[in-house]
């Protein structure tokens, strides 16, 4: 028999039991269309991850606070260790604290709420941030406390519709700032390593001794320290040895945690890992079930069509056609389902990312494989099934029709 009647046969096979045949499909369809939704979503996040860790650069450290700190509990971390630490490590090329800090921009008819973040000269190279225009604040702005800020993309657009936002003076909660830089979008989406804020570009930057009491300046906390270590130090080396060092300075105490670059990667690859599970556990959930449903339609078309076997065989049908018959039927529901599944998953989680803002990659391999494994369990699932009827001898089976 060719393949092509084989086909026509199975489609005609699969027909009496519409309803039935087009669930156990449907199963098949959902399990693969979460098979390709976690594959497309974990293969961008992987991608992304990579992107972020090429960007930040692996020299990249980050001290952070952790854990809730009671308000009255010394700070956690001060400004002044982020002082200590640029004069004590030699190997450690540039420094900025952050401080996050909630305020409002006065405009002439309202005001915006924006995310102050005080910092350092250096937080804009260590964080690699794109400037659309102007420039950073100057370490000698940085430590005099001048009146200059920069703002995110957002809070430029916002400032936009009164007016040019570059060099132009804003009321940022009492003080007034001039605005001597704008990012770009890219500037104030990621969430790697400093990403204090990540507010998709509501952020305003002012130099961190302008957000400090001056009475209390070495001793105010502040959110996390950035750091970057020279050529030919690793991180992983450095990072202990500082964080011994800021342990002293708190009595032994160390409510903080220092990360590298790869280590706030591999946080966020975990994260995402409850999603991943749960889709995979979608995927094997409807793909177990399509191979039980078809199993069970499979010995229903054998005993139903017993005579019809019987009739085949004492005409001169072989045994290898009778059992490709019944296998064809079910890998015609597998392959149906899985293509039609494989498609759905793929435009499906293509259309959430992108409205999500969720980074896409979906390699034709894992399409490969994953309508591979659902034909797969339609082989399994129908093979046993499709035996027993290719072993019918017609004259019993014409006696058990009867």
């Amino acid at each position: 028999m060719r393949a092509r009647d084989l086909i026509r046969s199975a489609a005609r096979g699969v027909r009496p039991r519409r309803v039935r045949s087009w669930l156990t499909a449907a199963s098949f369809a959902a399990g693969t269309a979460a098979a390709i939704a976690l594959f497309a979503i974990t293969g961008g996040a992987r991608e992304e991850l990579l992107h972020e860790l090429r960007a930040l650069g692996a020299d990249l450290l980050a001290v952070r606070t952790v854990g809730k700190v009671n308000a009255n509990d010394p700070a956690a971390l001060t400004f002044a260790d982020a002082v200590a630490v640029r004069e004590s490590f030699p190997f450690v090329r540039e420094v900025a604290p952050v401080r996050q800090v909630e305020a409002s921009v006065l405009l002439p008819d309202e005001r915006i709420s924006v995310e102050v973040i005080g910092t350092t000269s250096d937080y804009f190279s260590l964080r690699r941030l794109r400037f659309t225009r102007g420039r950073p604040f100057s370490r000698e702005e940085a430590d005099a406390g001048a009146a200059v800020c920069v703002v995110g993309e957002a809070t430029e657009r916002r400032l936009a519709a009164f007016g040019e936002v570059y060099g132009a003076l804003v009321k940022v909660g009492a003080s007034w700032c001039r605005v001597i830089g704008t990012l770009g979008t890219e500037a104030s989406s990621g969430a790697g390593l400093g990403s204090v804020g990540g507010q998709g570009g509501r952020e305003l930057y002012l130099p961190i001794t302008t957000t400090l009491r001056r009475d209390l300046s070495d001793r105010q906390e502040v959110r996390e320290i950035l750091l970057r270590v020279a050529g030919g130090v690793e991180p992983e080396s450095a990072a202990p040895v500082i964080l011994r060092a800021l342990a002293r300075r708190h009595d032994g105490q160390h409510p903080f945690e220092i990360l590298t670059a790869r280590d706030l990667l591999e946080q966020q690859r975990r994260a995402r890992g409850l999603l991943d599970a749960l889709l995979a556990a979608v995927a094997v959930l409807a793909l177990g079930l399509g191979g039980v449903g078809l199993a069970a339609l499979s010995w229903q078309a054998v005993a139903a069509r017993t005579r019809e076997i019987a009739i085949r065989r004492a005409i001169g049908a072989s045994r290898g056609e009778v059992l490709a018959q019944f296998v064809a039927e079910g890998l015609l529901l597998a392959a149906g389902g899985g293509l039609s599944g494989a498609f759905a998953g793929g435009v499906g989680s293509a259309v959430v990312a992108r409205l999500e803002g969720w980074p896409w990659t979906l390699a034709p391999g894992h399409v490969a494989i994953v309508c591979a494994v659902a034909i797969g369990v339609g082989l399994a699932a129908t093979i046993v099934p499709a035996r027993s009827a290719a072993l019918l001898d017609p004259v019993v089976a014409l006696r058990l029709d009867a």
